[in-house]
C-alpha cells in the first residue's frame, strides 16, 4: 500500500511539476519570440508570442517592454545608436545610450522579405539582408526622425546615417530596396526616387533582367 502511494505521489510530481523548457529560437529586442514550428510540443499555438524566464520556462503574458526607457524622441530630433542586431534589410535593433532598445525600421524604402511570417523569402531578399547586416552590425549610426516617429508595431521609424552617407538612399542607390513613400516620413522621397530611377537604369540589384 504505501508503494503504491509514493509511486501514484512521484508520477504526480512528474506531471504536474515538470518545467515547460525554452524551445530554440532567437530573441528580439524585448527578450520575446513568436513559435514557429513544432509549437503544439511546448503547449503554444502556431505564430503565438511569448516570453522565457531565466529557467526556460515560457511565460505568456507579455512583460514589461523596454520601450518606456527610450529617451524623449522628438519630431525631426537626431539620436546616435549602436546597432546590435539586423532583422533583415531594412529593419535593425539598437541600444541607446542610456541602454534602452528598441526595434527601428528605415523609413521610405522597402527590402524583399526573408523573415515575414507570412511570405516565403522573396527575390534578392538575402542579398539585401546580408548587406544591411555587414554595414551596420555593431556599428555607432544616427538615428534621424522624421514627422512620423512609430509605426502602427511600435517600432521607431528612422533615417539611418553612418557618418553622411544616408544607408536608406544606399540600399535604393544599390539595388537593394525600391522606394516605398508613406505619409507623414517624406523628407527625403525625392532622394531615394532618384536612387531607385538610376538603380533600374544600371539594373542594380533587384532590378537585373
Amino acid at each position: 500500500m504505501f508503494r503504491t502511494i509514493l509511486s501514484f505521489i512521484t508520477v504526480f510530481t512528474v506531471l504536474f511539476t515538470y518545467p515547460v523548457y525554452a524551445h530554440p529560437g532567437k530573441t528580439d529586442a524585448n527578450g520575446g519570440h513568436t513559435c514557429r514550428t513544432n509549437c503544439e510540443k511546448w503547449g503554444l499555438k502556431t505564430g503565438e508570442y511569448h516570453y522565457h524566464d531565466k529557467n526556460g520556462n515560457i511565460i505568456r503574458q507579455k512583460k514589461q517592454s523596454n520601450q518606456t526607457n527610450l529617451p524623449a524622441i522628438q519630431i525631426n530630433s537626431k539620436h546616435m545608436v549602436k546597432v546590435i542586431r539586423v532583422i533583415d534589410g531594412d529593419t535593425v535593433d539598437v541600444r541607446f545610450s542610456n541602454g534602452a532598445t528598441s526595434r527601428v525600421r528605415l523609413i521610405g524604402v522597402n527590402t524583399p522579405e526573408t523573415v515575414h511570417p507570412q511570405k516565403s523569402v522573396e527575390k534578392y531578399g538575402k542579398e539585401a539582408s546580408n548587406y544591411t547586416k555587414k554595414r551596420l552590425t555593431n556599428q555607432t549610426v544616427t538615428l534621424e526622425f522624421d514627422a512620423g516617429v512609430k509605426d502602427k508595431y511600435g517600432r521607431l521609424l528612422a533615417y539611418v546615417w553612418i557618418g553622411k552617407e544616408l544607408f536608406n538612399e544606399t540600399l535604393v542607390k544599390d539595388g537593394y530596396a525600391h522606394v516605398m513613400t508613406i505619409q507623414p516620413n517624406v523628407k527625403y522621397q525625392q532622394r531615394f526616387i532618384q536612387a531607385e530611377r538610376k538603380a533600374r537604369q544600371e539594373k542594380k540589384g533587384l532590378w537585373k533582367a
